[in-house]
């Protein structure tokens, strides 16, 4: 029978410059078949793991590496594109005005929201630094799926073994995972895990900030600016995933 899956061809907006190994920036990714529908609504332990591997069983052109080993803004770039050549670009969307408190309902261009790509020195200012109380310098490496599906089990395991009784252990596993090095070597993970433990706040604060604003500088840049349908005044909202993503509602 007739193939009717679409295929698009997009860069990467880490334009393949934050990874360790050299890869292909230039992607072409075809629709989800039902098939791979099926994959995504299943019950699995590792969702971005699952999630993952569907992508890349829709790239026709790959980066040489896995979804689940690209950077959290390249995989999010994938999962936008992937909605769009499936499903297309209109996404309705639900906001809540910050001034008056009422629902406002649209619909945004999923391909018209701005795409943050790789910026040397920007990236560069918040992946290495010097911590301020303890002075170590710090070099991150750049989050991906899989390192979030690890702490994930990791805090689950702990919690399993425990009978729930241990503390949340997300903050400390999230810096183990994140830390490359310090002072230039790569540090032992049992000792480094004691080490985050011992560190002080503002040095705990220093690492998840620069972390959490070198990965937000690559990707699909979500900000909503909003006019409110009740009291007219402008807000700032973000695009939520709903069920809408990937199963749309039919307009008729």
């Amino acid at each position: 029978m007739q193939d009717y899956t679409i295929g698009e061809s997009y860069t990467l907006p880490s334009l393949g410059k934050v990874y360790e190994r050299e890869i292909n920036p230039e992607i072409k990714i075809r629709s989800m078949t039902t098939e791979e529908e099926m994959k995504r609504v299943a019950s699995v332990d590792y969702p971005y793991k699952n999630m993952s591997e569907i992508i890349d069983d829709c790239l026709v052109q790959s980066p040489g590496i896995s979804s689940y080993d690209l950077c959290v803004g390249d995989y999010q770039f994938l999962l936008h594109k992937l909605r769009i050549v499936t499903y297309g670009e209109d996404y309705p969307v639900t906001t809540t005005c910050f001034y008056c408190g009422c629902e406002n309902q649209d619909h945004i261009n999923l391909e018209d929201l701005p795409v943050l790509k790789y910026n040397e020195e920007e990236f560069n200012k918040y992946r290495e630094f010097d911590l301020p109380k303890s002075k170590k310098h710090i070099r991150l490496k750049v989050q991906t799926p899989r390192m979030l599906d690890r702490v994930s089990e990791r805090v689950k395991d702990v919690k399993r073994k425990s009978n729930g009784t241990a503390p949340d252990m997300t903050l400390i596993y999230t810096i183990v995972e994140l830390i490359d090095t310090v002072d230039g070597e790569k540090p032992d993970v049992v000792q480094l895990e004691q080490w985050v433990k011992k560190l002080p706040m503002a040095d705990t604060n220093t690492i998840i900030q620069c972390a959490e604003k070198m990965n937000s500088m690559i990707g699909v840049d979500t900000h909503l600016t909003c006019e409110c349908d009740v009291c007219g005044l402008i807000y700032e909202s973000s695009m939520r995933t709903t069920a809408e993503f990937f199963r749309p509602a039919l307009n008729f």
